[in-house]
């Protein structure tokens, strides 16, 4: 697949899951529990299960994206990318006043980055797809 090509399923499918966020505000999850609830909408979208990661969202993103634009996404990522093959590298920190968790997830063909922030309550309040270039959270050190 052409780079542009890629770009261009990355920005199709961010438009379809797009962070939807309030203003700022503090945390309310610990390092390891925002990583786990991270990988486990994740490992929902793997399994086809989307009406639980509708059930993590804030209802402001619950709202904006309803389930049914989530149940093709699986799909869509294993026909473009290929085979998952593992996630490569976690982070977690604040991005904006927020807490966030990016996935480095690499499939056979390309590697991509799931982004997840959470809002106060602990709910999902922004959720994307982008090329692993996009990261904004710095390396564990």
């Amino acid at each position: 697949m052409s780079p542009n090509g890629t770009m261009n399923m990355l920005c199709l499918i961010a438009t379809v899951l797009f962070v939807v966020l309030g203003a700022p505000a503090t945390a309310q999850l610990s390092s390891e529990a925002a990583i786990a609830k991270a990988e486990a909408i994740f490992k929902s979208f793997q399994e086809g299960r989307t009406a639980d990661i509708v059930k993590e969202f804030n209802p402001r993103m619950a709202a904006e994206v309803p389930e049914e634009k989530l149940k093709p996404m699986w799909p869509a990522f294993t026909a473009k990318f290929g085979a998952f093959k593992g996630i490569d590298e976690r982070r977690e920190g604040q991005m904006e006043g927020r807490q966030a968790v990016e996935l480095f997830l690499s499939f056979e063909k390309e590697k991509v980055l799931q982004r997840v922030v959470f809002d106060t309550d602990g709910k999902v309040g922004g959720l994307v797809f982008r090329p692993v270039s996009a990261s904004v959270l710095p390396p564990k050190k």
